[in-house]
Formats: structure tokens, sequence, C-alpha cells
């Protein structure tokens, strides 16, 4: 029997409030999304690794507020002048990367903190690491940056992990056996973008040899990564 043809088609993610799974690894970080009308300071900080959610509850708070989002890699002049002038200003900006920010953009971002501290638009940052981790240069901004209230994202726990194992097959349409996730867990790595390379490949080799989801598929693929590890 000839090997199915596999199309890598992008897949749909469901990114709205309803989605995101609330557990007490990212209660707080949740807990500030909700509660954007409240904030007590009108800069607010999410960091954790790649994966582990900040874009989706940024995302979630886009389609609450009127929100521009940006990439701190492609910040400067430019584009804070427009937004200092746009005809309608965003309710929120959300900056996310931050620990890709240009050297000069510093200056930028730190006009864009006093933007948001004099009554402009609220702003969401956005980063992999935290203020004290960042290789900045601006002393003013420095100090600035460490000031302004940090919510980690923690790493996921056991629930956490079920959840997110599931809602990942369930954005590729596909829905999946319990004792599927229970063999995963303690086998793959706690890392956000991992898990999501792991379920693509579960689900290809699915695919591809035309068969069900099972345990001893996922076996397999997971037999499969190690060997290439082993000898990559």
């Amino acid at each position: 029997m000839s090997e199915q043809l596999v199309f890598d088609l992008p897949q749909r993610a469901a990114l709205g409030r309803e989605a995101f799974l609330l557990t007490p690894s990212n209660a707080e970080a949740v807990a500030l999304v909700d509660g954007f009308a409240t904030w007590e300071a009108p800069v607010q900080w999410l960091y954790g690794p790649s994966g582990c959610g900040k874009s989706h509850l940024a995302s979630v708070l886009a389609h609450q507020v009127g929100a521009r989002a940006l990439q701190a890699a492609a910040l400067n002049e430019a584009v804070l002048a427009d937004l200092l002038h746009a005809e309608a200003p965003p309710e929120a900006v959300l900056l996310d990367g931050l620990e890709a920010l240009p050297s000069e953009a510093e200056e930028v971002l730190f006009h864009l903190l006093n933007h948001a501290k004099n009554g402009g638009a609220k702003l969401l940052l956005l980063s992999q690491i935290p203020a004290a981790q960042m290789a900045l240069h601006l002393p003013d901004l420095i100090s600035r940056l460490k000031a302004i209230p940090a919510i980690a994202m923690q790493a996921p726990d056991d629930d956490l992990m079920r959840g997110l194992l599931a809602k990942l097959f369930a954005d590729r349409q596909v829905r999946i056996d319990p004792r599927v996730v229970d063999y995963l867990l303690p086998r793959i790595e706690r890392e956000y973008t991992a898990m999501g390379e792991i379920v693509a490949q579960i689900d290809q080799a699915a695919l591809a040899e035309k068969r069900s989801i099972t345990v001893p598929l996922v076996a397999q693929v997971l037999d499969a990564i190690a060997l290439d590890r082993n000898f990559g």
C-alpha cells in the first residue's frame, strides 16, 4: 500500500476567552486580562516561555477592547508617531516580544511608557524573560521597566497539560482518547512549543498511515523522535 500524501495545512486555533484553559498555573494572568477596566497601573507585564499563552491572552484582550498589537522588534519613531496621532486612539497597546527590542528603540519604548502613564492607551508588555534578564542600555528605561507590575506565566501543571494537549488535537479537528493524553503526559517535555510540535507529528503520522491516533501509534511516533535525536 502506498503511503498517503500529507498536506501541511494551516490549523485554525481556538483563541477566544472561552477556549483559554484556567488552572492555578495561569490564574493570575487570566485575572489581569479579565480585569483590564480596573487596572491599578496603566502598564502591565506578562512573561513566560514561548507558547505559554501570552499571545492567546493578548488576543482575548484585543477582542474585548480596542487594542493595537505591536512587535517590539519593529518598534521605531514612525510607529510611535502613528500611534500618538491616530484619529481613533486605541484603548490598549499590546507590545509583544519585548526581549527582541532593538537598542535604537529603547528611547521609543520609554516615550510609549510615558504616554500610558500620562493617560494614553494602557500598555500590556509581553516577553519570554523578566526585566532583570534583559540586555538594555538606557538607565531610565531599565529602572522604569523594573518598576512595572509583572506576572510570570508558570510552567504548566498536570491539569493544564491535559487541557492543552486536548486543545492542540481539537485545533486539528481531532477527537482524542483520554488514554492517549495519559500516555503522553509523563513522556513529553513540559514546554508549550514542543507539545505543539509533537501533536503535529502524531497527527501527520496518523494521516500518512491512515490510522486512528492510539497509544501504539503515539508510542511509535515518540520512538521515532527519540531515534532522530540520538542520531541527528
